[in-house]
């Protein structure tokens, strides 16, 4: 068989799984993002997926045509990959935020996991999770019955020392109140969007002081990666005719600080989405 471009190569990689995660790797040292300091994070992320995507189709190893498919893929900027050391690991500060575009305890789990194998660490010292938008049968009105099935994968995270804190992200004082009472292990941290809130709410503040809740401000889009971006993201890369039954199914962003002098050492995305099973050639005519 004559050689195949790297380019077809990739296309044809995507076209074959249904299960995909995509690293951005260490985005600090980006330069042309370090001139938007206007942008979002949906925005942010909008550009690294498509430059990570970009500089994979391009690299990719020939050598995947000879091996058999596996059904999950990784996709991975081979220029920024940084992962922690052992040596400098307690000199660090590891903080993560999940944002979860499934009502799907087990991907909080599976995300934890994956940004722990990425970075070579045992422990994430705080982990943030951003709740998905509400589905048309659970009704218009975020309850705790909601909250608390997505909040128990945090706790057993917890409990194992995965995870050193766990927090929350967007919870008004009413629904902060209900989850931090019914919860076995309680949030420590609460995040406000000062988009949507340019001052935090008295009775927020109140409540969170009396049970010891930091609270941090933030300024995320509600919905970071709707699923017709993820989906031109992909279809600019693959060419895929079933590029349509993509779907985003979490967004963790990393940030790992170093603690003595306030300092972002490293700053990533990591994106899962999936799609339903198809039948896709993996030959080349």
């Amino acid at each position: 068989m004559s050689a195949v471009p790297v380019e077809e190569i990739a296309r044809l990689m995507l076209s074959s799984t249904n299960n995909l995660t995509l690293h951005t790797g260490n985005i600090i040292n980006w330069n042309h993002l370090k001139r938007k300091t206007s942008q979002n994070a949906g925005e942010e992320v909008l550009e690294c997926l498509s430059a990570t995507l970009n500089v994979w189709s391009s690299t990719v190893d020939p050598s995947w045509m000879n091996e058999e498919s596996n059904n999950a893929l990784v996709i991975t900027n081979p220029n920024q990959m940084e992962r922690i050391s052992e040596d400098e690991r307690s000199k660090l500060k590891v903080s993560v935020k999940i944002f979860l575009l499934k009502w799907d305890p087990d991907l909080v789990v599976e995300a934890v996991d994956q940004v722990c194998s990425e970075l070579d660490i045992g422990v994430v010292d705080s982990v943030l999770l951003a709740l998905p938008p509400l589905e048309a049968e659970m009704g218009e009105e975020l309850t705790v019955n909601h909250i608390l099935p997505i909040w128990e994968p945090m706790e057993r995270l917890y409990d194992v020392e995965r995870v050193s804190a766990i927090g929350t992200s967007d919870l008004d004082k009413e629904m902060l109140e209900q989850t931090h009472g019914m919860a076995r292990v309680k949030p420590t941290i609460n995040q406000v969007n000062v988009v949507s809130c340019c001052v935090i709410p008295p009775d927020l503040t109140a409540f969170a002081k009396e049970n010891d809740i930091q609270l941090l401000t933030h300024s995320d889009p509600r919905d970071v990666l709707p699923t017709p971006t993820f989906q031109d993201i992909l279809r600019g890369s693959s060419h895929d005719d079933h590029v349509d039954e993509w779907q985003p199914f979490w967004v963790l962003r990393y940030t790992v600080m170093v603690k003595c002098r306030g300092v972002i050492k490293a700053k990533g995305y990591i994106v899962n989405g999936r799609r339903h099973a198809t039948d896709m050639p993996l030959s080349v005519a």
